[in-house]
């Protein structure tokens, strides 16, 4: 695996940065928080642009789509990128709507864009359905995670092949896990320049040692979680790698949100602060689909269990 962008990735970068401070952002993430909604003009904008239609692309490929959902949570992106981009393409083919949300069984009461959804990919144990607006119910929550939630149910959706379930569930740990490295490194750098500016006992905070020691620490997970997803994503998602990177992953966005907050006191816990905007969501992503504990007792089933 290459570890720098091509010229194609390189590219798709810079359009996506120049797109993203246009209409992203911690202001415009506010802006949608305050009526529990989410961005579809900036999804509409990405479809226009080719940008959630990566995945099937022989020249691009379901790396670039998992560079992109890394990018956009990054950027505070507050829409379902990894889900369209990466999840739905990866078992269903042909034209996909806009908007798609993911449903495991299991934890069916809390599903990320769920009353926003065009399409509900529905996972229950061996079995995958595709729901289209209409064949689902949901009950809208409230919630101070980050992200419009609510709970779906009466899923009347069309059973997908066979096999669809396990390709869903390793491809939707890829694009979360690729949404807490993107969330958690801007939730770090926002750190960082806090405490650059912040002066105690006559110097900078970032100037001590021992907070340069979390700082590192920090950054060494986010550049961890990075990496396994983008490797796991490179090699077709199989499910060790997958698993390994959600693992990571979740256990990034616990330490960072820790990290961040505990450094920066009581002003990382105002909502006038920018952190939270990140820092909440990584508690939203690294409970998704059992956490860490359920990516560990998968990776344990995939690396060793019986074949």
């Amino acid at each position: 695996m290459d570890l720098e962008l091509d010229d194609t990735q390189q590219a798709i970068y810079d359009a996506c940065t120049r797109m993203f401070e246009r209409g992203a952002g911690p202001g415009r993430a506010r802006t949608l928080r305050k009526t529990d909604g989410f961005d579809r003009d900036l999804v509409q904008e990405m479809q226009q642009a080719g940008f959630l239609d990566l995945f099937a692309d022989a020249d691009t490929g379901p790396l670039a789509a998992t560079l992109i959902t890394g990018w956009a949570s990054q950027a505070a992106v507050l829409a379902p990128i990894g889900d369209r981009a990466l999840t739905a393409p990866s078992v269903i083919e042909g034209d996909i709507p806009l908007v798609v949300a993911v449903a495991d069984a299991s934890s069916a009461n809390m599903v990320r864009y769920a009353a926003e959804a065009d399409l509900l990919l529905f996972l229950d144990g061996k079995d995958a359905y595709a729901a289209k607006r209409g064949e689902f119910d949901v009950a809208p929550s409230k919630t101070k995670f980050g992200y419009p939630v609510g709970g779906v149910s009466n899923v009347k959706g069309a059973k997908l092949a066979a096999g669809a379930a396990d390709i869903a569930r390793n491809w939707r740990r890829i694009s979360t896990a690729a949404e807490i490295a993107g969330a958690a490194r801007a939730a770090i750098e926002l750190t960082i320049k806090y405490l650059g500016d912040r002066v105690q006992f006559g110097r900078p905070i970032a100037s001590f040692q021992a907070v340069q020691h979390r700082l590192v620490e920090c950054y060494v997970w986010v550049e961890s979680a990075q990496w396994q997803v983008r490797e796991a994503a490179a090699r077709g998602a199989p499910t060790e790698l997958a698993t390994s990177a959600a693992m990571t992953a979740s256990e990034t966005a616990h330490r960072v949100f820790y990290e961040a907050h505990q450094l920066t006191g009581a002003m990382g816990f105002t909502i006038e602060y920018d952190l939270h905007l990140w820092s909440m969501r990584l508690q939203t992503l690294r409970q998704e689909m059992g956490g860490a504990r359920a990516h560990a007792r998968d990776l344990v089933a995939a690396r060793w269990g019986k074949k």
